[in-house]
């Protein structure tokens, strides 16, 4: 089973807040990350099962098996670069994964965006950063899908104001 570094935050936002602030990652930084995208599959099936229709739903949904997806992405990067293998935790042995209790809004979808955005904004940094080609592109990868993860949420926004 993989395990979190000792200094991983506890809590999943000041997780992100100190993966957000790297530039050029640690093995320790993309292990958190692994956690953090792994706790996304859950993340955005909660979210959907408050959607209002199927459509919704399942825009939320593809953006969660996408996080999982780059979970192990960036598995990858770490086999790369350490060796090491680091397999994405089962949601019962993450400690990310937590219910939020939010439901779908224009607020949170706007939220994604946002944050999806960023995503994409870390990821490319880090591809420039890591020093290997082959663990780049799967970083740029990451990245690009992030793109599509923020169009999704807006996509998700327009359908959800044609409901109200």
């Amino acid at each position: 089973m993989s395990q979190l570094p000792a200094s991983a935050p506890e809590k999943s936002g000041d997780a992100f807040a100190h993966i957000n602030a790297v530039v050029s990652p640690t093995i320790d930084d993309l292990k958190m990350m692994v956690f953090l995208e792994a706790s996304g599959l859950a993340g955005y099936y909660e979210i959907a099962e408050s959607a209002p229709n199927d459509e919704i739903r399942q825009l939320l949904q593809a953006n969660g098996r996408e996080e999982l997806a780059h979970a192990h992405r960036c598995s990858k990067v770490i086999k790369i670069l350490s060796g090491e293998d680091f397999d994405p935790p089962k949601d019962e042995d993450n400690r990310y994964v937590a219910p939020s209790g939010r439901t779908v809004d224009r607020e949170l979808l706007d939220f994604l965006v946002m944050a999806e955005t960023g995503g994409n904004m870390l990821y490319q940094t880090w591809a420039d950063n890591i020093g290997n080609e082959a663990a780049a592109e799967l970083l740029r990868q990451n990245g690009k899908e992030e793109i599509q993860h923020g169009d999704r949420a807006r996509r998700a926004a327009e359908l959800l104001s044609k409901t109200n």
